[in-house]
């Protein structure tokens, strides 16, 4: 597994989403990192293709 950009900025979502009590796991599949939000019973997947406005409404959603 190669650290890379994307890496870093999930690895500092993950911190920040588990200090407001989200569940989470990050996955390395194909070349690519992806983190895995979960609250609720709902789950958010990011990866470099999510853009912060999804993760906005799946907040909004989740609270």
């Amino acid at each position: 597994m190669k650290t890379n950009m994307m890496h870093k900025i999930l690895v500092l979502i993950s911190k920040e989403a588990s200090k407001r009590g989200f569940k989470e796991a990050r996955t390395y599949n194909h070349d690519e990192w992806s983190l895995y939000i979960y609250k609720k019973g709902d789950c958010i997947r990011i990866d470099r293709n999510t853009k912060i406005g999804d993760i906005e409404d799946w907040l909004e959603k989740t609270k």
